[in-house]
């Protein structure tokens, strides 16, 4: 349990054996690939057209039933584990509050060198499995054979993976826009990045091709004869370059894949149901009898039969209230919160209006309850962020250097020096030999030399700059992150107050619409005064989806209850705001 993130210890035990179904069905599409990738490899390199029957069962034998194969594609498997267990860290934690970029490196690095490490360990074993293969028949140990060359360019292959993807910044798992069928996904990222992968993998074969063979001639001699053996070896051994660059194809679509892989898997929407959370709190599933149903289920499908009536279902849906407050594991909920969007304008709306008049009223209060707590905790801390500066005194300003008095100071007295008795800028330090003046000047040539120095190296002031310069608006940044799930819900919400004139037959949601109308309000006052503090530095990307989110809202309420403004606002003030707003429209 100590090794497990926080996170992931206070979520509710029914979220937390969703979360780790999906991991582990997301390791499993990647074991398959790793056996794809590798009967790929051994078909172009194995496969005999005079022999194709020998070929296949030899191709077979080390694909399924080479222990050394076997053991090899365990490692490979751990090390992809450990890959998506970044990947997934990367995507749940919460976003942080960096002040200036150094605070942001150092908390990132040990991230990183895990991310690396997983990638490095990835495609190490992955070369090592595929370049055993490589020299199997009529091998050519020409300056070390083949053997080290792949090894060498996997590792390389790697970094620059590494290097593509993952230099600039952490990147989450994108929200799906669109669910397609999960086979049709499959097919496309497979083939999307085959093709991307090969295209990209051409020119670095080459380059490094010209580096390696030469280096490995001029090693092996000790002299410049050698440079022209490894070139003898490009032009006359150009399966070498083909091995070279399979092996690079199958390394960076695989490592691009993994990634498709367990963001399709642990994006995959949530099944959300009007009940209480308290009936869902302390539900625990049996991991293992949940794997064993879903494999009696695959079983029934490929031989078209339904399941048995006597076996055991598993429910994975959640209660919307449990999903949408999970504010400690940042990813799911914002994928809870685009979940609630598209079910308000779908079936889980109707679900809703069509429950029972005490179960809807007790349903509604907790959905209610949980959208307004978060609405309280977003507007607070988007108020500590906006307080204006403090008033500063005129006394103050005064103090400043740059700020002349309007009273000439009085000059300080002479004063004779300690050291030599006399007074220490009575000569310049040329004519005479004081030692108050030689330490003055000394001083002054260091100072001189430093700032040179400073000219001279125009890379050292931007990196520190780049280090230690203070991001103003950071904290408003880190806040509008920290709300960007607010986007989803709050359109969700609003969706469900359009759908209540037809469908809500108590008219429960009209008690609150006006308190919801305020809020939308409140948040889009707190978005203006947000922009205006543009001026200070740069608003992240949350600060425009909030904008069009809020803009959409009271689009949508003022084109709906525009008409009905009388019946359902009280307050005057907020009345003849929207009445101003109507008229606006087109």
């Amino acid at each position: 349990m100590g090794m497990l993130p926080q996170y992931y210890l206070w979520l509710p035990r029914k979220i937390k054996k969703i979360l780790l179904y999906r991991f582990l069905f997301a390791t499993l599409l990647c074991s398959w690939l790793d056996y794809q990738m590798l009967t790929i490899f051994l078909t172009v390199n194995l496969f005999e057209v005079r022999r194709p029957l020998d070929s296949l069962t030899e191709i077979l034998g080390w694909t399924l039933f080479s222990v050394y194969s076997s053991v090899l594609l365990i490692l490979i498997r751990l090390s992809t584990m450990g890959f998506g267990l970044v990947l997934c860290h990367i995507h749940y934690v919460a976003p942080r509050c960096f002040r200036y970029n150094l605070l942001r490196i150092s908390y990132e690095f040990p991230i990183r060198f895990c991310l690396i490490s997983s990638i490095l360990s990835t495609t190490i074993a992955s070369s090592w499995l595929y370049a055993s293969f490589v020299d199997l028949n009529n091998g050519n140990y020409l300056l070390g054979g083949s053997w080290y060359y792949l090894m060498t360019f996997g590792c390389f292959c790697g970094i620059s993976y590494y290097h593509k993807s993952h230099k600039r910044s952490l990147r989450r798992f994108p929200l799906p826009i669109v669910h397609l069928n999960m086979k049709e996904c499959l097919l496309q990222i497979w083939r999307h990045h085959f093709k991307s992968s090969a295209k990209a993998a051409f020119v670095p074969t080459i380059l490094f091709a010209l580096i390696y063979w030469p280096t490995m001639g001029l090693l092996d001699t000790t002299e410049l004869g050698g440079v022209s053996t490894g070139c003898f070896v490009i032009i006359t051994q150009p399966q070498r370059l083909f091995q070279a660059w399979l092996l690079a194809i199958l390394i960076s679509a695989k490592l691009h894949i993994v990634r498709e892989l367990y963001g399709l898997i642990m994006q995959r929407p949530l099944s959300l149901i009007c009940d209480l959370r308290d009936l869902h709190e302390y539900i625990d599933i049996s991991l293992f009898n949940l794997i064993w149903e879903r494999f009696q289920y695959f079983i029934c499908i490929m031989r078209m039969k339904p399941m048995p009536i006597n076996a055991q279902r598993y429910n994975l849906s959640l209660p919307t209230a449990m999903a949408l407050d999970t504010a400690e594991i940042y990813g799911f909920q914002l994928l809870a919160a685009r979940d609630f969007y598209a079910a308000m304008s779908g079936s889980l709306c109707n679900e809703l209006f069509e429950k029972q008049f005490g179960q809807r009223n007790r349903y509604w209060n907790e959905l209610r309850d949980v959208i307004m707590g978060m609405l309280d905790r977003f507007l607070a801390r988007m108020e500590s962020c906006l307080e204006p500066a403090p008033r500063i005194k005129v006394s103050h300003l005064l103090k400043k250097p740059r700020i002349r008095s309007l009273v000439k100071p009085t000059p300080p007295p002479l004063r004779l020096c300690a050291i030599c008795r006399r007074f220490p800028s009575c000569q310049p330090p040329e004519k005479t030999w004081c030692f108050c003046n030689q330490r003055k000047y000394l001083y002054d040539r260091i100072q001189s030399c430093r700032n040179g120095l400073w000219d001279i190296l125009p890379v050292v002031p931007q990196y520190y700059s780049f280090l230690y310069e203070l991001d103003p608006l950071a904290n408003l940044n880190h806040e509008l992150r920290c709300g960007e799930p607010l986007v989803w819900i709050l359109q969700g919400l609003v969706t469900m107050c359009v759908r209540f004139l037809k469908e809500d037959k108590f008219g429960y949601i009209q008690n609150d619409l006006e308190r919801i109308v305020v809020y939308l309000l409140k948040v889009e006052e707190k978005l203006i005064a947000a922009k205006e503090m543009q001026v200070r530095g740069k608003l992240c990307s949350s600060h425009d989806h909030f904008m069009m989110a809020i803009n959409r809202c009271l689009y949508k309420i003022l084109f709906t209850f525009g008409p009905h403004l009388d019946l359902i606002i009280d307050d005057n003030k907020l009345r003849n705001t929207f009445g101003r707003r109507m008229e606006l429209l087109p």
